[in-house]
C-alpha cells in the first residue's frame, strides 16, 4: 500500500517544519553549547590527573616532619664537631704532648721544638699559631708521624718541609744496637700549624 505525500502540500510542508525545526534546534545547541562544555570538561580532566601526578612527586621528595628534625639534629651534630676542631684557646702543652705521644708510636724523634708567629687579623676568625719543629726519622717513620698528627682532633697543616741527610749519622753510626727500625738518617724541618677559633666578638 502506497503512502500518499505530497511535499507541495502546505499542510505537509507545516508538519515537516513542525519536527524539523526542534530537531535543528536540538542539533544546534549540541554544537554549540553541549559538544564545547564537554570538550572543555574533557580538558579540565586531564588537567586534574597532571595535577595530581606532579603533587604525588612532590610528596614523594618532601620530608615528614621528623624527618626534617632528625636531619636539623644531625647537622647541628655535624657542626658541633667542626667547631670542635678549632679550640678557644691554645693549649701549647697539651699540643706538645699529643706530639711526643704520637713521636713515640712513629719511632722518630723530635729534637726542636719552638713557637714561630702567631697570625691573626684581617677579620679572619681564627689564629694561627706558627710552630717550628725539628725531627730526625726515616723517610717511612715521619710519613707515619705526619698521617698521625693530621689525624688528630684539632686543625693542623705541615708547611715549609726540608728533608735533609743528617749530618751526625754516617755509614758507621746509621744503625743502632736495639734501635734498628728506628733509623735517624734523615733530619727533617717544618712548620706545623694551629688554628685557634677566633669568635667575632673577641676583639683581642
Amino acid at each position: 500500500m502506497a503512502i500518499d505525500f505530497d511535499i507541495r502540500d502546505p499542510k505537509n510542508q507545516k508538519l515537516i517544519m513542525t519536527f524539523l525545526i526542534p530537531v535543528v534546534i536540538l542539533v544546534a545547541f549540541y554544537n554549540f553549547f553541549i559538544k564545547p562544555k564537554s570538550q572543555e570538561l574533557n580538558n579540565k580532566k586531564n588537567e586534574l590527573s597532571n595535577l595530581q601526578v606532579q603533587i604525588e612527586k612532590v610528596q614523594g621528595t618532601l620530608q615528614s616532619k621528623e624527618d626534617l628534625q632528625k636531619t636539623r639534629e644531625n647537622l647541628m651534630a655535624k657542626f658541633k664537631e667542626m667547631d670542635a676542631l678549632l679550640p678557644r684557646e691554645e693549649n701549647v702543652a697539651a699540643l706538645l704532648d699529643q706530639i711526643l705521644m704520637i713521636e713515640k708510636d712513629s719511632k722518630v724523634f723530635v729534637v726542636g721544638f719552638n713557637t714561630a708567629e702567631t697570625i691573626e687579623g684581617d677579620g679572619k676568625p681564627y689564629r694561627a699559631n706558627r710552630y717550628r719543629i725539628t725531627i730526625e726519622a726515616g723517610y717511612h717513620q715521619f710519613a707515619t708521624f705526619m698521617s698521625r698528627i693530621m689525624a688528630l682532633p684539632r686543625i693542623l697543616s705541615f708547611s715549609e718541609l726540608r728533608i735533609m741527610l743528617n749530618p751526625a749519622v754516617s755509614d758507621e753510626t746509621k744503625d743502632y744496637e736495639g734501635l734498628e727500625d728506628q733509623p735517624r738518617y734523615l733530619t727533617i724541618e717544618c712548620i706545623v700549624t694551629s688554628y685557634v677559633f677566633k669568635p667575632p666578638s673577641d676583639k683581642s
